[in-house]
């Protein structure tokens, strides 16, 4: 009776990590970002397996990344206005940077600042556990709350004065969403990055280019070297 029940429970504890996993990798969750008193401004996070992008509804510009396999990552810029995208290689160095942290991708947050961190409580159970870490990170206080199962996080607080704020405002575990975001972006007239230079006669690319888009483009709340500084 004793075996029985162990195995039951095994069971109902794999089929809850497999819940987990499945609305982990399918999910859309939208962020309101915000610094100090400035205006907030909404981050949407979507991901489909291996593909995960980052939207932000006022720039009407979607960030996207694909894991080829570990270690390489392709990035796509997507200009939503124009119905036009701009791929790059996997492993390409862009201004001297190369895409390489699928965490800081896929979660906002890449698992080296987690690890920078210190675990202060816990809440809820199963898909809905709860985390909240402290620390201090670049001498500035920092408050992260954190759902580990699916690897998505709650909110992050950095500084005192004048903070920097994400906090999750919805989430949907609904693929159809993501799915219809995804074939979308893919319907979208594509250049490779490494042809851009050959080509003068596109204005679309010629007004990105100038405006400095297409190399470093908006990267969320952060810059990139601002994101990877508090790792």
């Amino acid at each position: 009776m004793r075996f029985l029940s162990m195995c039951l429970l095994l069971l109902s504890h794999f089929a809850m990590a497999a819940e987990c996993q499945q609305q982990a990798s399918h999910l859309r969750a939208v962020y309101q970002l915000q610094q100090g008193q400035q205006s907030a401004t909404e981050l949407q996070l979507l991901r489909d397996g291996k593909w995960v992008a980052q939207r932000y509804p006022a720039q009407h510009i979607t960030l996207s990344w694909y894991l080829s396999r570990p270690g390489m990552i392709q990035p796509t810029r997507h200009f939503e206005q124009y119905q036009r995208s701009i791929e790059y290689a996997a492993g390409e160095v862009v201004h001297g940077k190369k895409e390489t942290d699928w965490d800081y991708r896929n979660q906002l947050v890449s698992q080296s600042l987690l690890s920078k961190l210190q675990l202060v409580s816990e809440s809820g159970a199963g898909c809905e556990l709860q985390q909240t870490f402290r620390g201090q990170i670049a001498a500035q206080p920092v408050t992260l709350v954190w759902h580990p199962k699916l690897n998505l996080l709650r909110s992050l607080q950095i500084g005192e004065q004048q903070p920097k704020r994400w906090t999750l405002q919805t989430v949907s575990f609904d693929p159809s969403q993501v799915v219809a975001h995804h074939q979308w972006l893919d319907s979208f007239q594509t250049t490779d990055y490494a042809d851009i230079g050959d080509d003068h006669s596109d204005p679309f690319l010629t007004k990105m280019v100038r405006q400095g888009f297409i190399e470093h483009g908006h990267d969320g709340f952060y810059s990139a070297d601002e994101a990877h500084s508090h790792e």
